[in-house]
């Protein structure tokens, strides 16, 4: 079976949330996320392999509420990570002697993700005014470290939706806390 390794650059907005335990009210947030991909691409084939490495901001805000004291109360949370997801590409279709790249085909895409949280920022708004905590996932009591989850995309011509639910604690300590993050990209392949 022809292959041949490719590549290209990814660039385009994220929205992400957090899925706590310990709060209902939480919201997508918008920012972005970018990378570059590498490609094991079936020429003649169905079946192939990918392995991206991104910077994508991600976090979480909820909506104001009021705490026990009846202030109005508000939390922002963002990170910044480097992910690298390991996917297999499915193409819906062979190839055909006119198709120049992959990028006419459809395609599926599926596998695990570990990311590497490196900083961010907690953001507490309580009327109105606003305090601000940065996340050092090396301190006691921050960010954990690592991110892992999976990951299911499904990209045409350039473009590419991806969505990605994670599976570790994202705090440290206190209760269950999950990044989900969805992300629309424009690809370019080599």
């Amino acid at each position: 079976m022809a292959q041949r390794i490719g590549g290209g650059l990814m660039l385009g907005p994220a929205f992400s949330t957090m899925k706590m335990s310990d709060i209902d009210s939480t919201t997508f947030r918008a920012d972005f996320t970018g990378g570059v991909r590498i490609a094991l691409i079936p020429e003649r084939f169905v079946i192939g392999g990918e392995i991206d490495v991104i910077y994508s901001r991600q976090g979480m805000r909820t909506t104001k509420g009021l705490n026990e004291e009846n202030n109005s109360v508000r939390f922002l949370e963002k990170s910044h990570y480097i992910n690298v997801p390991l996917l297999l590409n499915v193409y819906l279709r062979k190839w055909n002697d006119d198709d120049e790249d992959e990028s006419m085909i459809p395609r599926l895409r599926i596998g695990p993700q570990i990311g590497f949280c490196i900083g961010g920022n907690h953001v507490t708004e309580v009327n109105g005014r606003k305090k601000q905590q940065y996340i050092i996932p090396w301190e006691k009591g921050s960010f954990s470290r690592i991110d892992y989850g999976l990951t299911a995309a499904v990209s045409y011509w350039f473009v590419e939706v991806r969505y990605t639910l994670g599976m570790a604690n994202v705090f440290k300590e206190g209760e269950k806390s999950t990044n989900h993050v969805i992300s629309v990209t424009w690809s370019d392949v080599w």
